[in-house]
């Protein structure tokens, strides 16, 4: 619950539903390239909340 909603939502999707980045885009009517981006900064913001390998 500390990470953004907009990240969130995206990676909610993402892992616990199963969808791909494409079929993100198409369900929040947002270009591929952007859900990939959110993607990223989301997993990025989660390694800095909750730890993470520095080499990954």
């Amino acid at each position: 619950m500390r990470l953004e909603p907009k990240y969130r939502e995206v990676l909610y999707l993402y892992y616990a539903e199963g969808y791909s980045g494409d079929e993100i885009a198409a369900i929040l009517g947002k270009n591929s390239n952007t859900v990939r981006t959110m993607m990223r900064r989301g997993r990025e913001k989660l390694k800095k909340i909750y730890g993470g390998d520095e080499n990954e």
